[in-house]
């Protein structure tokens, strides 16, 4: 009688094992949800699959993707920081290589893959082809990896959730912006097999507003026009707060979902026009025509006349200020809806555009962008706290709370004991919120004025100038002072308490990072500074030596003071 063959049983896995299985698989399904809602096309056989581009260079990508005529080579990767440096000096001689001779890289990918091979050459010649080496990390890790290989696009993790949600609401429509994140410029970018030689620009029929009529200071015209939404979502862009651009100048709200389903859902419904205006700033190349056709000089329009507005055909050229779900509810879908492909195409949003006088410098630009959304939006719910101190921050990067908020910024993302704890984006879920810190604890730290603050024992012999606003090296060098004072402090608390406390986590009882804390802590400092009694580390460390994590039970919010007042009887 035959023996029965014994089968293997399959290994158990761990649960740190699952858990890191599981992050991998859903950072790899973010980055492709982007790129298939973009409208990229993946090609299964190519990932993994080893190449050779000469006789010394063997490698393989993750995925492989192809939109037009841009291809994009992706890599993921979940390590840590500290184990990145040594994956991106492997990938660096590819890259090297591929920027050098991106048509050897294209002939070794289509030698393994006829689809491939068929469809990156049915429109374009190769030397037609984009390709961006797309590097996405799963964990933050530090700029300064980056420079081992500055060819690759560097997607990290905050940039691919924003163009995920973005991508997830407008599908084909984020394209524009993703082509500009990767550093694509629109006339290179292929239509229907065709590359665009040159761009050229697009005319339509304008009102001009003088100041007389507007009221905006001297230079400034206002012009209002009809534009089709297939054109304005190839050009406008958003500052908004989450997305991908300087954080420093950014203060719109992330784009909404349920808004944009709503009102799409309106315009197949009622098939009609929106009747409200949306307000744009327009390029500074776009031109005012008159009947003759010849370029009018904004400044010598002193009365209401008609125009002809020629707008280039580049990404950027609308910044959009108030208007972007009326804007982007006309969206391409994949595949796309029939009645909203037919309503995209009609020249039916009426904006109302600012032409900027000459010479405003791009601080100037967004000073005055900041304040006009901010003027349109402070009667609505959405005009909290948070977003006037980022408005702030751009209008009047002096103000104490400016820097209140820079340093709050600066302590998140440094290495110190608040470093990774503070809500960042939009998707950080238990971490510390900022907008009651800045106002409440930092703030009052921080101002360049009183006994009390750190700018009174700031060591700067030139600090005075800081009051008169301008130098912004100064100001950068108050802020990192700043910092680093309440790193030491913190992380002196932090040493004499559990290290398991020291956490904004909600399912950890007595978490210790909560806004009454780190606010009375704060205070605390102004005290401590106030008696003369600040030092170094060293210094915080003997004083919070027997420091118990009982102290901070039993505090709420409205109680900031007190708890910072017993804090300070008990170690100062």
């Amino acid at each position: 009688m035959a023996k029965k063959k014994k089968t293997s049983k399959k290994k158990k896995l761990s649960a740190d094992e699952i858990s890191r299985r599981k992050i991998k698989r859903d950072h790899i399904n973010f980055v492709r949800s982007v790129f298939r809602n973009t409208g990229f096309r993946r090609f299964p056989k190519l990932a993994d699959k080893e190449f050779t581009l000469n006789e010394l260079i063997t490698s393989d990508f993750d995925d492989v993707y192809l939109y037009e005529n841009i291809l994009i080579c992706l890599e993921y990767t979940t390590a840590k920081s500290e184990n990145v440096a040594e994956h991106l000096k492997k990938k660096k001689i590819v890259y090297d290589f591929i920027s050098n001779d991106p048509e050897a890289l294209i002939q070794a990918l289509s030698s393994l893959d006829e689809e491939f091979k068929e469809a990156i050459s049915a429109s374009y010649n190769s030397d037609e082809i984009i390709v961006r080496n797309v590097y996405c990390s799963r964990y933050d890790f530090e700029d300064k990896h980056k420079k081992i290989t500055e060819v690759a696009c560097y997607l990290d993790y905050p940039e691919l959730r924003y163009f995920k949600s973005l991508a997830e609401c407008i599908k084909k429509s984020s394209l524009a912006e993703l082509i500009d994140f990767l550093g694509i410029a629109l006339d290179k970018l292929g239509v229907d097999g065709k590359i665009q030689t040159h761009t050229g620009s697009t005319n339509f029929v304008a009102t001009v507003l003088p100041e007389a009529n507007s009221n905006f200071d001297k230079g400034f015209k206002v012009v209002s026009f009809y534009i089709d939404p297939e054109t304005l979502l190839r050009q406008a862009y958003v500052l908004r707060r989450q997305g991908w651009r300087d954080s420093s100048s950014v203060y719109q709200r992330m784009i909404s979902k349920a808004k944009i389903d709503q009102i799409r859902k309106h315009l197949k419904s009622k098939q009609r026009v929106f009747v409200n205006n949306i307000i744009a700033t327009l390029d500074d190349e776009t031109k005012l025509l008159n009947s003759e056709k010849n370029t009018v000089d904004p400044k010598v329009i002193t009365k209401t006349e008609i125009v002809t507005l020629q707008l280039p055909n580049r990404l950027n050229t609308v910044g959009l200020i108030d208007g972007q779900h009326r804007t982007f509810s006309y969206y391409v879908s994949n595949p796309d809806d029939d009645e909203i492909a037919k309503l995209r195409k009609r020249q039916n949003l009426l904006v109302t555009g600012i032409i900027y006088p000459k010479g405003k410098t791009e601080r100037d630009r967004e000073a005055f962008e900041a304040r006009l959304f901010l003027e349109i939006n402070s009667t609505q719910t959405n005009a909290k706290s948070d977003l006037k101190q980022a408005i702030n921050r751009i209008v009047d990067p002096f103000s104490d709370e400016s820097i209140a908020a820079a340093v709050v910024e600066k302590l998140g993302k440094g290495s110190g004991p608040l470093a990774g704890q503070i809500v960042r984006h939009w998707f950080d879920t238990d971490k510390l919120k900022t907008t009651s810190v800045v106002s409440y604890g930092m703030k009052p730290l921080t101002k360049t004025s009183g006994k009390d603050s750190l700018f009174y024992i700031w060591p700067k012999p030139e600090k005075d100038e800081l009051t008169q606003r301008q130098d912004t090296d100064l100001l950068e060098s108050y802020i990192e002072y700043c910092r680093t004072e309440i790193d030491h402090f913190l992380a002196a608390v932090r040493q004499s308490l559990p290290p398991g406390k020291w956490t904004p986590n909600r399912k950890v009882e007595g978490r210790l990072l909560t806004t009454t804390v780190i606010n009375s802590l704060l205070i605390c400092f102004r005290m401590i500074i106030e008696s003369g009694n600040n030092g170094d580390i060293d210094h915080y460390k003997k004083k919070f030596a027997n420091l118990s994590p009982n102290i901070f039970e039993g505090y709420h919010s409205s109680q900031y003071a007190k708890l910072a007042e017993k804090l300070f009887q008990s170690h100062f």
